[in-house]
């Protein structure tokens, strides 16, 4: 607990380490809203789903979560500070561990901003007409947060296993953005297991009937997370640091 406290101050008191991520996914969930919520109103009566839409916009935070999730591991690297870590807490694992924690925590947190200013944005442009939040609401902000959670531990892993901030955010950018995206066009048989959409899109639930179910996801999910905390533990127990 005194680990998970330490990794929870140390991002509290290095706001600007993660203020660009969080400025930049509130800025295209703002975005976003602002298009989804435009294009419902414009036809009269809000649509059916407009709710269970407009809160799927803030699905892009998984995808900074995941770019969180690098930082809080490799900004030690990146500043040199990882060594008075290891000093002070030599069974790397558990450093390693604290970190996961703190990390799946602070990715689950970034949503509710997001969360926040999609509301704030749907309630002042058609809230006349009525908001309901209901049950199937609240069952997809659940999986944002899982979703968010999932994400920063795979970005955690990552940012572990290579120890260099750049080199784990190309990564991490060419993995979701180009390679993925091209291997479920060429290979449609393994969309279904991989980790963006095999694991964080069928936990998000987001993408209909082409994702595969919440309880095909998670064991995808699991399985993904168990490889790169292995090989993160791994590697960060045999890595020199000076």
């Amino acid at each position: 607990m005194k680990l998970i406290a330490s990794e929870l101050l140390k991002a509290w008191t290095t706001p600007r380490t993660f203020l660009g991520i969080l400025l930049a996914e509130l800025a295209i969930i703002g975005i976003g809203t602002a298009g989804t919520v435009d294009s419902a109103a414009s036809d009269g009566p809000l649509p059916p789903l407009f709710e269970h839409d407009l809160i799927s916009v803030d699905s892009i935070a998984v995808f900074f979560a995941v770019l969180l999730g690098v930082l809080v591991m490799t900004t030690e690297y990146r500043h040199g500070t990882i060594s008075q870590t290891f000093l002070g807490n030599p069974a790397r694992e558990w450093v390693l561990g604290a970190k996961a924690v703190a990390a799946a925590l602070i990715g689950a947190a970034f949503v509710v901003p997001g969360l926040a200013v999609t509301l704030t944005i749907a309630e002042v442009w058609v809230g006349d007409r009525g908001l309901h939040i209901g049950g199937d609401e609240l069952e997809l902000i659940a999986r944002l947060l899982l979703g968010a959670g999932v994400g920063a531990l795979f970005g955690l892993s990552i940012g572990a296993a290579l120890g260099r901030q750049l080199g784990a955010f190309i990564l991490v950018l060419g993995w979701f953005i180009v390679v993925e995206p091209a291997m479920g066009g060429l290979f449609p048989s393994t969309r279904d297991y991989l980790p963006g959409h095999g694991a964080i899109g069928g936990i998000l639930g987001t993408g209909g009937s082409d994702f595969p179910s919440f309880g095909e996801a998670l064991p995808v999910a699991g399985a993904y997370l168990l490889g790169l905390a292995a090989i993160a533990v791994v590697v960060t127990r045999r890595r020199d640091i000076t």
